[in-house]
């Protein structure tokens, strides 16, 4: 028999349900600002071997993904699943579609990365939750995907 919900776990479920969509809209449409505002000062933000630590760094990071030439992305996440640890801390994992081009839509449809994002929150004395980590982990990638935007790669001549 699956457990009753109380009214804060409830609140705080779909708090993290906004979240996650939040990132997806803000990255996707270059809102750098408030993509950032949705991590804690002193966040963890990694995907593959790229790390990027606190706020300042992953501002940073979005900035120049956001400052390079025109570049299209869709990021489409399903079966978040939430565990709430207390009334401050939850984990979170979900799973991403992503596609992604250079240029300006419409662009050819073909699948860049599938993706699990594995996530800390917390609840800031703000009354907000914020991401605390997210790491990406790269399940499937299309042949023509270098690599996360702004990870140094060495280049082979």
């Amino acid at each position: 028999m699956a457990a009753r919900l109380d009214i804060h776990q409830i609140t705080t479920r779909l708090a993290l349900e906004d979240l996650n969509t939040a990132f997806t809209r803000y990255l996707d449409h270059g809102n750098v600002s408030a993509l950032i505002d949705l991590f804690t000062e002193d966040a963890l933000y990694t995907h593959g071997e790229r790390r990027s630590e606190g706020r300042a760094a992953i501002e940073a990071l979005f900035r120049r993904r956001a400052a390079g030439e025109p570049r299209t992305s869709r990021h489409i996440c399903s079966g978040l699943h939430i565990e709430i640890e207390d009334a401050r801390h939850a984990r979170g994992s979900s799973v991403c579609l992503s596609f992604a081009a250079d240029g300006a839509p419409p662009l050819p449809a073909t699948p860049f990365l599938v993706a699990d994002f594995k996530d800390r929150y917390l609840l800031g004395e703000d009354g907000r939750w914020r991401f605390k980590a997210r790491h990406i982990e790269r399940i499937f990638v299309a042949e023509h995907n270098p690599g996360p935007v702004g990870h140094e790669r060495e280049v082979s001549t």
